[in-house]
């Protein structure tokens, strides 16, 4: 089965944060960043935002390193997810992700992440500038990603260190 994910253009994104409400609102009933599994970050000093989502590794460091196997693939749709039964909120997860997209639940100090929304994500579907679309793995392109991030080095300086996860 083919894998599939958000793809992010950083470019495009305005900060406008719909992701993250229409993505709290449907998992949680409330429209709130700290609830979303999607995270919009701000890099400052450059003026860019930066959608942080799961991208559901085809060979997922976060499932190899949960202790508890609390990290599992939902067979439908090949997403990545905590089932909150099993999860006790170790971090694991976190630290074992290259994209840095598992996120602590503020309420049940449980890690979630993207589900893909049932194989269709909400938060694709109200990005009006289309900074998050929703395609297969193969069509993602890592080359998008490793420009960004080269940009974001540049913006720095070769003075500061800036960790770069994407490979």
């Amino acid at each position: 089965m083919n894998m599939s994910a958000i793809s992010v253009l950083p470019d495009l994104c305005t900060g406008c944060q719909s992701c993250e409400m229409v993505c709290s609102l449907s998992h949680e009933g409330a429209c709130s960043p700290s609830l979303s599994r999607i995270q919009v970050k701000k890099w400052g000093e450059i003026a860019v935002y930066l959608p942080i989502v799961c991208q559901h590794c085809t060979s997922a460091p976060c499932i190899t390193v949960c202790p508890t196997r609390a990290r599992k693939r939902i067979p439908e749709t090949q997403a990545v997810v905590t089932d909150p039964r099993w999860c006790v909120g170790c971090k694991s997860c976190i630290y074992a992700c290259p994209y840095g997209a598992p996120v602590i639940h503020p309420q049940t100090h449980k890690t979630m992440t993207c589900d893909l929304c049932d194989g269709k994500p909400l938060c694709a579907e109200v990005c009006t500038v289309g900074a998050l679309t929703y395609a297969l793995e193969g069509k993602i392109s890592l080359e998008k990603k490793k420009l960004f991030f080269q940009k974001v080095v540049h913006a720095y300086g070769p003075r500061r260190q800036v960790e770069t996860r994407i490979g």
